[in-house]
């Protein structure tokens, strides 16, 4: 941004406020930030303040300066030809993308219309007349980065083409590394924008595939010739610190980058297959992730206020389960985020730190010096703890410290791997931990999953059927069933409104089921949220616990009490229109109901 024009009368921010986007208010408001944060730009002020979008932002300077405003912009529809005349960076720092170059016209897009420098430089470069358009920063911003990749995806299809008898010493000999380190470099930007936990490069007969992990969901982003998989293998290992001549063993390493201004640990595994070549999978963890509160994670009402009460005790044990990649560790970022308080004290072993949060003292483990998560939870026993979070309860030493922890007057988070809340309890059971101890210490068992949010923009309405009802559990015989239960007094909760999930009629709910929209990528689904059930520790749990009794058991009299099963927070999700059967379906199994 061209921040020089910062006056009152001809600034940016008079020009928002002419045009409606900025209110006398808050006009006066930025002037003072201004003049605090020296250098600062001011449409970035304007849109972290929350004062107006980048849209509104951009369509106001477009009429200002009486240029015509785009809401986004195609890639496919970009010369590549054109664009690369201007080089990548200073197209990024002046957001400025050429999107047409002909022998009198040449076309820009820029997201600054007041940076007139960087306007005056692109005509004296291509010595003909520009016609400007504008469209928001971050759209700018975006559809740099997918032309530009166009320019390293076509150059891998010509060395396809000139390499077809895949002769590898020839790549071996090459001294131009740089096509493969822009690939690599492409696939963690392009992996980041397209919200991808984990990238999976594999070596196949002919070709090397890579695979992103999308909200759950395994897709093939690209593809290269074989002959490039030794130096992709060898780009990466040295990256992640490993040994590029060992390709016998397994390894482990990681990577930390900064894309676009944003901090990325990378977990990078790497193991030999069959194929003369090594398997790698790299797990993405955005540092700097805005942490979102339990109801932008999937929270109902009610669950939310349970599980508000529980993370305020002073003492207790709380226990978030569910398979690798369910969000558990999110949940109790969630959780610390929300009591994070300058008089208390929190301190945390991670494996690893995947969110920094300010006023938290995180650990991360390392089994290989001895930093366990049961010698950092010792440790932390000597550090005046208020709220300890453990990464995961894998053995029986580090459930009696936590155990021990919570008898001393600290609240103890953290995870387990089992399929359900009840399964919790025998799980620890197994591990030789005493009912007593276990019914004395545990206040709450969440266990959750993930399900795909519909995309907004394109879902499709329908009408839903008898069976799917009955798969949902929320035909009309069982919605009364659940909805005539007497709720126990840990469930019932005074001020939170609570309805029992359930479909009474007239007709059929409607649901809604995917389609595919540009917003989307086509795939008719945007981002995750979590399907919860929450087991608070009752005296009908607590005294089944003491008896040793099964999972079933115990989850039988959870749902007596008034507990949803995470298939019934699913449907409310699925009534709602925020996901669908078939989600919810995969993501649970088959609940016991009570008759």
């Amino acid at each position: 941004m061209n921040d020089r024009l910062t006056s009152p009368e001809t600034g940016v921010g008079a020009i928002l406020a002419r045009h409606g986007v900025l209110s006398p208010a808050q006009l006066g408001e930025l002037r003072e930030l201004l003049k605090e944060r020296k250098g600062a730009s001011v449409l970035e002020l304007v849109v972290s303040n929350k004062w107006a979008t980048e849209e509104a932002v951009a369509r106001a300077l477009a009429v200002d300066c009486g240029f015509e405003f785009v809401g986004n912009i195609d890639p496919a529809q970009v010369s590549l030809e054109a664009a690369t005349k201007l080089p990548i960076s200073y197209a990024k720092a002046h957001k400025v993308l050429l999107i047409a170059s002909g022998e009198e016209e040449a076309t820009i897009v820029c997201g600054d219309p007041l940076d007139v420098a960087a306007l005056d430089h692109v005509r004296a470069l291509l010595g003909v007349s520009v016609r400007v358009l504008v469209a928001p920063a971050g759209v700018v911003v975006d559809a740099i980065n997918r032309v530009y990749e166009r320019q390293d995806t076509m150059g891998e299809l010509k060395s396809e083409e000139a390499g077809e008898d895949e002769d590898e010493g020839d790549l071996l000999d090459s001294d131009d590394d740089a096509p493969i380190i822009r690939w690599v470099n492409g696939l963690f930007s392009q992996a980041v924008k397209e919200r991808a936990s984990d990238i999976h490069i594999e070596p196949e007969e002919k070709e090397v595939i890579v695979r992103y992990r999308v909200d759950g969901e395994l897709y093939i982003a690209r593809r290269a010739s074989r002959q490039f998989m030794s130096s992709v293998i060898a780009r990466v290992k040295i990256m992640a610190g490993l040994n590029i001549a060992e390709k016998r063993l397994p390894q482990d390493g990681r990577i930390s980058l900064k894309i676009a201004g944003r901090a990325l640990d990378v977990r990078v595994s790497t193991v030999p297959t069959s194929r003369d070549h090594e398997r790698i999978v790299m797990r993405l963890l955005q540092k700097s992730n805005t942490l979102l509160d339990l109801s932008d994670l999937g929270f109902g009402p009610r669950e939310y206020a349970l599980m508000d009460s529980l993370i305020r005790r002073p003492d207790g044990i709380i226990l978030v389960t569910g398979p690798t990649g369910s969000g558990k560790s999110t949940t109790l970022y969630g959780c610390l985020n929300r009591i994070n308080q300058p008089n208390i004290n929190i301190l945390t072993a991670e494996d690893p730190v995947e969110y920094e949060i300010g006023g938290i003292h995180q650990v991360p483990v390392n089994a290989k010096i001895g930093l366990t998560f049961a010698s950092a939870l010792r440790a932390f026993l000597r550090q005046d703890p208020d709220v300890i979070m453990v990464g995961e309860i894998r053995d029986k030493e580090t459930a009696e410290i936590a155990m021990h922890a919570s008898m001393t007057g600290h609240l103890v988070m953290s995870t387990l791997h089992t399929n359900d809340s009840a399964g919790a309890v025998t799980r620890l059971v197994e591990m030789d931990i005493e009912p007593f101890l276990v019914r004395s210490t545990v206040i709450g068992i969440l266990a959750q999953r993930l399900v795909r949010v519909l995309c907004p923009h394109c879902r499709e309405p329908y009408e839903a059927t008898e069976h799917e009802l009955r798969q949902l559990a929320i035909d009309e015989r069982r919605s009364a069933m659940r909805a005539a239960r007497k709720l126990s007094a840990r469930y019932a909760l005074p001020g939170v409104d609570y309805q029992p999930v359930g479909w009474f009629g007239p007709g059929m709910p409607t649901f809604y089921r995917p389609k595919g929209c540009e917003h989307c990528d086509n795939k008719g689904f945007v981002g995750r949220r979590g399907i919860y059930e929450l087991m608070v520790m009752d005296d009908a749990v607590g005294a089944l616990i003491l008896q040793n009794a099964d999972a079933m058991t115990i989850k039988r009299a959870a749902l007596e009490g008034g507990m949803d099963t995470m298939r019934d927070d699913g449907a409310r999700k699925v009534l709602r229109g925020m996901t669908t059967v078939e989600e919810v379906i995969a993501a649970t199994q088959e609940d016991v109901f009570v008759e």
